[in-house]
């Protein structure tokens, strides 16, 4: 019970940093067939992608791109205040196993947190998509969709630690893992981000 113990702990401890995010080098590393939803099969984007060869996006869409994606990820991050007190919830390591306010609590932080991914998850799927943004923007569909799905399987866990996922494999062992795939996610996004943000003359993103 230890193991289990300081596993749920790191993975609930990182949901306190998954969206202060972004990336470079978005590849097929992160198409990985146990978390989120495959891209490449995702609904289409609203924008429809130009040729490779053209770069021809004004300065003045590429910043309505940033102000919108901004937006969004305003929209799934938790304020100063709910970090604090996921931070304190979260802090109580097994007990959110057992039936109680602790449980209760860790239940409606995570369920809120599954909501707002879905909910940026549309929000980039209606983006135009633009050649000179379009790492980024895939990078951070597939960032919030490998989240949502990490904690929707933690909900799973926290009822049955023995939950298998479709292929009849624990959900438990996995999500280490999963943790490490998405923590070197966000560090790439950051990367491309910042990078992308200097070529572009954008602003830095503020909370």
């Amino acid at each position: 019970m230890k193991l289990v113990g300081a596993t749920i702990f790191l993975i609930c401890s990182f949901s306190l940093s998954l969206l202060d995010a972004s990336a470079q080098n978005i590849g097929s590393q992160y198409q990985n067939q146990n978390q989120g939803e495959n891209y490449g099969n995702s609904p289409q984007f609203s924008g429809q992608m130009p040729s490779s060869a053209v770069r021809n996006t004004s300065s003045q869409q590429l910043r309505q791109w940033f102000s919108a994606y901004d937006m969004v990820r305003k929209q799934a991050q938790m304020s100063p205040t709910e970090k604090d007190r996921a931070d304190n919830l979260l802090s109580q390591g097994l007990s959110v196993f057992v039936p109680g306010p602790n449980k209760m609590q860790a239940q409606k932080l995570l369920t809120g947190l599954v909501d707002k991914y879905q909910v940026a998850i549309n929000k980039m799927k209606a983006m135009p998509l633009y050649p000179e943004t379009e790492k980024l923007h895939r990078g951070y569909y597939q960032y919030f969709s490998d989240a949502k799905t990490l904690f929707s399987d933690y909900l799973r866990v926290q009822d049955n630690l023995m939950v298998k996922d479709e292929h009849g494999k624990g959900i438990m062992p996995q999500l280490m893992a999963r943790k490490a795939n998405l923590e070197n996610l966000e560090m790439q996004i950051k990367q491309l981000d910042s990078q992308l943000r200097g070529q572009f003359g954008i602003a830095p993103y503020r909370y």
